[in-house]
């Protein structure tokens, strides 16, 4: 009990030569104590985490700590319903704290930071405040940023600095509705596609930018996604941009400008991976059910021979079963 609780604190004991325990701060740890300690649910929480950007404590423990209760508690198949209640109940208390107990360790290591702070709490009077710790959010430091970057093979020019992950967070709904796409992509659709290695045959790049071959046009999208030699451009759209801009006002943002932006750049690129890519539009909550077709219709106006250059979907899903 007295080792949980150090552990919770931030600090772990480990035996010295003459058996003793002693306590160990995590500035004590090299980096290559931590690279090693790390195993495979270890790796996949960080790549993950990269490629979200950031990831809410229930979502991790949800992913990668819990399992199905047959496999921690093997009367589970014969007892009654009232029973399985109670040890589901018991298996997702032991998953919280397993993920906690794991993303302190990573935490020791210097490779993730959180925070459950809730800032507009904080500044009522003391008497009108209600619950400042809300949901616990995990990102990744610096020291993290880098050994993922290393691990799946980032080029030197495409890294990320710190400055530019904790910059992020000041858009921290837009990547985290970003981040639910791209769980959704490899947990739910890449695994119908087994032969497809993450890595090797498809990749995601969030916030990747897109340049013509002078670099003197780029356009941003949400995410890039490659499947094999195909590139998907997407755009995850909630519904807060006209489709058409205004006649009288030629510097408002909308879906239809920003389809001519991908179209001006995608003509000045030699490249013929990039230039053939296909520009998708993700809609997870549809406002107005004639956004869809409103979409589709600007598309046309942009791209008016070809009917495969922008696709619409509900979900990542829809994206890559339209190509089948």
């Amino acid at each position: 009990m007295k080792e949980q609780e150090e552990v919770s604190r931030g600090v772990i004991t480990v035996p010295d030569e003459g058996g003793k325990r002693k306590r160990r701060s995590s500035g004590e740890y090299s980096l290559g104590d931590v690279i090693a300690g790390l195993g495979s649910r270890d790796w996949r929480i960080l790549i993950d985490l990269y490629l979200c950007r950031l990831m809410p404590q229930s979502v991790a423990v949800n992913m990668f700590f819990l399992d199905s209760p047959e496999q921690h508690y093997p009367e589970y198949e014969s007892v009654g319903p009232d029973k399985k209640v109670i040890l589901d109940d018991k298996n997702r208390q032991r998953a919280l704290i397993k993920a906690r107990r794991n993303f302190q360790e990573m935490r020791n290591g210097g490779l993730i930071e959180s925070t459950n702070m809730i800032p507009d709490e904080t500044d009522k009077p003391a008497h009108k405040r209600g619950r400042i710790r809300g949901e616990t959010w995990y990102y990744l430091t610096a020291r993290g940023l880098r050994i993922v970057e290393i691990k799946i093979g980032v080029l030197e020019e495409s890294r990320l600095s710190k400055l530019e992950l904790d910059m992020e967070r000041a858009k921290k709904e837009h990547f985290w509705e970003l981040g639910k796409v791209y769980l959704d992509l490899r947990y739910n659709w890449m695994v119908k596609f087994p032969e497809f290695n993450q890595f090797k045959d498809w990749d995601w790049h969030p916030a990747f930018s897109v340049y013509s071959d002078s670099e003197a046009m780029s356009v941003r999208p949400d995410a890039v996604l490659r499947i094999g030699e195909q590139v998907f451009y997407v755009e995850l759209d909630r519904s807060t941009e006209p489709v058409q801009r205004s006649p009288f006002y030629t510097d408002q943002v909308s879906i239809e400008k920003k389809l001519e932006r991908y179209r001006d750049v995608l003509k000045l690129s030699s490249n013929k991976i990039q230039r053939s890519g296909i520009i998708a539009f993700i809609l997870p909550d549809v406002v107005y059910k004639s956004r869809l077709e409103n979409i589709k219709k600007a598309a046309s106006h942009v791209f008016p021979n070809d009917e495969q250059r922008v696709l619409v979907g509900k979900n990542i899903g829809d994206i890559i079963m339209s190509l089948q």
